[in-house]
């Protein structure tokens, strides 16, 4: 592959990989928590029926727009639990929307947490009724509390718990194709495991809509440098190409046991030689200067320097195709030891210059 061809490759490559980065790198998000307008939203704490010795919680947002979450679950209920939900204060309005993003990005903070339930539930058209207990419809993710910080859910980790499927007589056949548009409420539960008769914080601090695409930017990542890595291995060849080029004219053929054959054989080698001339040969195969000129003009019709000249110029044309090589190189190399000679020469035999030659397809 010529320069010109891997810089078309390298520059199509190129264009394809900016044109398409708007498509992949989607870095769209949206702030639930802290509240750009408070007075839109509403949370609230929940627990277990009030019967007995229930838990007990409070919920409050600092100064910072974090909320706190403080509890402390019954000693004697065996699944005691409590928690925080938040909604739009317009009940009939809907929290949020996933449709545009494919994770969550909540940053926790807690005491004693080690599993802490996560869940959103979704106005099932339809389904939901506000006279309907508990007919929003549950997604909830078990968040493995690893110390303070961001922790990135994505959606489709979501599951429908199937508790909820029981409690309505239904399975998830009967819900195909959800809409998640429709997010009416935002909830976070006490800790499974910390058990009944214990206290723990668990803080908020923000709460985001986020599009987590790692996996379709490893992709782009890996396509990006194996389309390089293939320019750069075009580079490389070429450069050995340069190396193992034999310069021995192309398609040179003669028998060498016969005079003209002879002839041919040594052209065919000393090309490269910028002083070879009639006499160079007689030297070398024994034959004589006039015989030489008289067996090219009878087997080749051609003077002894327009036959050097075309092997020469067959050799430019092959390196100018097939390597990177300056013209000033490729000059030499073919036995030009005058390159303003050469560009007139190689014009007058071809009609273009070598850098015109060099570029044609």
């Amino acid at each position: 592959m010529t320069k010109r061809q891997r810089n078309i490759y390298a520059l199509v490559f190129t264009s394809v990989l900016l044109l398409s980065m708007p498509f992949v790198f989607d870095f769209s998000s949206k702030k639930i928590v802290p509240f750009d307008h408070p007075s839109d939203y509403f949370f609230a704490t929940y627990h277990e029926p009030i019967i007995g010795d229930f838990s007990v919680a409070t919920v409050t947002k600092d100064t910072l727009g974090a909320l706190h979450l403080k509890y402390k679950l019954s000693s004697t209920k065996d699944d005691p639990f409590v928690g925080f939900y938040l909604r739009k204060k317009d009940s009939l309005a809907f929290l949020l929307s996933l449709n545009d993003y494919n994770a969550i990005k909540i940053h926790v903070k807690a005491k004693k947490s080690e599993r802490i339930p996560i869940t959103f539930t979704l106005d099932y058209k339809g389904f939901t009724s506000p006279s309907k207990e508990l007919s929003s419809m549950p997604f909830t993710y078990e968040l493995q509390y690893e110390g303070e910080k961001d922790y990135v859910i994505a959606v489709k980790d979501f599951v429908s718990p199937s508790w909820w499927y029981r409690a309505h007589r239904k399975t998830d056949a009967d819900f195909n194709q959800p809409d998640f548009s429709r997010v009416n409420y935002f909830i976070v539960g006490s800790c499974l495991v910390i058990g009944g008769g214990k206290e723990d914080e668990i803080e908020i601090s923000s709460l985001e809509l986020v599009n987590d695409n790692f996996a379709v930017y490893l992709v782009y990542a890996v396509f990006a440098l194996l389309g390089y890595s293939i320019y750069w291995i075009m580079i490389l060849l070429s450069r050995k190409k340069k190396v193992l080029i034999p310069f021995v004219a192309n398609d040179i053929k003669g028998d060498a046991k016969d005079k003209t054959g002879l002839i041919v054989q040594f052209l065919s080698k000393n090309y490269s030689n910028p002083d070879l001339s009639q006499m160079e040969v007689q030297r070398e195969v024994g034959i004589s200067a006039r015989e030489i000129g008289q067996l090219l003009k009878e087997g080749h019709h051609s003077s002894f320097k327009n036959y050097l000249n075309q092997i020469r110029l067959a050799e430019v044309k092959r390196l100018l195709k097939e390597s990177d090589l300056p013209v000033s190189d490729i000059a030499y190399k073919s036995g030009y030891n005058n390159i303003s000679h050469f560009n007139r020469v190689f014009k007058s035999e071809l009609g273009l210059s070598p850098k015109q030659f060099r570029e044609q397809p």
